[in-house]
């Protein structure tokens, strides 16, 4: 059992919502079928596997459930039910994508999976309400344990890999590209950041640069902590 409860999260409503009406639009488009003569039996059996698969969706969405605890997470849904300790948690994924239609923007697609030293993973999405405040929780909670773990293989002299980045005392930091990897060693890191879905990095006296989509970084905001850590030490490690 987890300890109390510090936040409850249900499924999307807006989601729900939608599979309701397309449930209706469904249901009469089948009564419409049954009601023409001669009746249209194609159109009758769409309409109902769309009103049934509407249906399940919406049930699901319903019964879905994420409940952050003080020391770690439970996960309800109609299928299954999970629990994870933050500090089994081994990898934190994070995706933010911003999508458009026609370059008119039509809101952020999220994606967030936690998976523990078992390899158990609990993924969570855009299925929530509130994804955006869901995600800050799910960093909040997540990190402290993380950067702990982290701090001490990088400590140890161990390469840290986090995807896309890798990390260690001796090597410094190693982006990899399109071919090959952008090595920066410690002296030359002047700040990084997370911006608009990208994991950035830039040198000292660099006003410009490029980095890797944070679906392709592990353990991002780990990541984040673990720099801004190293370059506010002013203790550089290697040359």
């Amino acid at each position: 059992m987890l300890g109390p409860n510090l936040e409850t999260y249900g499924g999307n409503r807006f989601t729900m919502a939608a599979l309701v009406l397309t449930a209706a639009v469904c249901a009469a488009g089948g009564y419409q079928a049954c009601q023409a003569t001669p009746r249209t039996h194609g159109l009758l059996l769409i309409s109902v596997i769309s009103s049934a698969l509407a249906a399940v969706g919406f049930f699901h969405l319903r019964s879905l459930r994420v409940t952050l605890h003080t020391d770690g997470i439970s996960y309800h849904s109609l299928f299954r039910e999970k629990e994870m300790r933050w500090d089994q948690v081994e990898r934190f994924d994070y995706w933010a994508v911003k999508r458009s239609v026609n370059f008119i923007p039509v809101g952020t697609y999220y994606r967030f999976r936690l998976r523990d030293q078992d390899g158990q993973k609990i993924c969570m999405g855009n299925r929530f309400e509130r994804p955006a405040n869901l995600g800050e929780r799910l960093v909040q909670q997540s990190t402290p344990h993380l950067l702990r773990k982290t701090m001490e293989r990088y400590n140890q002299g161990e390469s840290v890999d986090f995807g896309a980045i890798k990390v260690s005392r001796d090597a410094g930091i190693r982006v990899r590209r399109l071919f090959g990897y952008r090595k920066i060693a410690w002296n030359q890191v002047a700040n990084c950041a997370i911006q608009k879905g990208h994991f950035y990095i830039w040198r000292a006296g660099e006003k410009r640069t490029t980095g890797p989509a944070l679906s392709q970084v592990r353990n991002a905001f780990v990541l984040l902590a673990l720099l801004q850590s190293i370059v506010q030490s002013k203790t550089p490690t290697a040359g």
